[in-house]
């Protein structure tokens, strides 16, 4: 997916957010906000958002000397979602369809995103996701899938959101599964250790895929995940930076699994800012 212009506003409003949230310094944040807008005046539109994401990024680490700037907040909702997970698995437990309920939970998760938003709250939205139908549903299409094929690739979003992952790859029949991680912190996305921290690696093989972007730029991932991104008979995608960098992604058998958080998004899936979807793109 290529960046449009309504992005570009977008990205600037970020990174204002940013340079407030990440320091003090007014130095610092002028320098910062300085080499966003050059960037931006340079950069192809393109490239899909998390191309340019992963450039902003990579400023603040360098900008602030910190190789985590959300560190904490990470920390913060692993902490948060671990004690949510027993309640979690009861409500799977006791619905008359565990599956749904557990997809549905898995996009609930997907709100725990700082790059997008830091006005969130997260016992709310999983109450509104349960009880509210997918704007696009495939969620059918997802349980069939799964029950034919051998190996399937899971690709993580963010941290505290690693433990809804969790929950619905425990519906999941016993397969060969991998659990796609960022290669270097960026934003609040997961990496290796924030997936062994919602114990993702007793049920899946932890990969990472080798890129600092928050999306999977399949041009800037290590050759090992690759060959597992290849080789997968499905993949689940989880998150915005996920359909904005794999949706036009030809023969790969994909479920793109979301919350809707932007009108750019919306208007691409046809739906609306704050839609919660299981789409399965048709194969080109």
């Amino acid at each position: 997916m290529k960046t449009y212009i309504e992005c570009v506003p977008c990205i600037i409003n970020q990174a204002t957010h940013l340079s407030r949230d990440l320091t003090d310094d007014p130095k610092k944040q002028e320098s910062f906000l300085r080499e966003v807008l050059k960037n931006l005046s340079e950069v192809s539109y393109n490239h899909s958002p998390p191309h340019i994401a992963a450039y902003v990024y990579r400023l603040i680490r360098q900008t602030l000397n910190n190789p985590d700037p959300y560190k904490k907040v990470k920390d913060e909702y692993n902490q948060k979602a671990k004690k949510l997970y027993p309640s979690l698995k009861k409500k799977v437990k006791s619905s008359r369809d565990r599956f749904k309920t557990a997809v549905k939970l898995a996009i609930a998760g997907n709100v725990i995103d700082f790059g997008s938003s830091q006005n969130f709250q997260l016992d709310k939205t999983i109450k509104q996701v349960l009880n509210k139908n997918l704007a696009i549903d495939d969620v059918t299409r997802l349980k069939k899938e799964i029950k034919k094929v051998s190996s399937i690739l899971y690709l993580g979003d963010n941290a505290g959101e690693t433990f809804f992952d969790r929950i619905l790859i425990e519906e999941f029949p016993r397969k060969e599964i991998y659990y796609g991680v960022r290669g270097t912190p960026v934003i609040n996305d997961a990496t290796e250790e924030d997936a062994r921290i919602a114990g993702l690696d007793k049920i899946t093989q932890i990969i990472s895929n080798g890129s600092d972007a928050p999306g999977t730029i399949l041009d800037e991932c290590s050759r090992e995940f690759k060959k597992i991104f290849n080789k997968a008979d499905l993949i689940v995608a989880k998150g915005q930076g996920n359909y904005e960098t794999l949706n036009e992604v030809k023969d790969k058998n994909i479920f793109f699994l979301f919350m809707v958080k932007c009108p750019v998004i919306a208007h691409d899936a046809r739906c609306c800012v704050g839609d919660n979807v299981v789409w399965k793109l048709p194969l080109n």
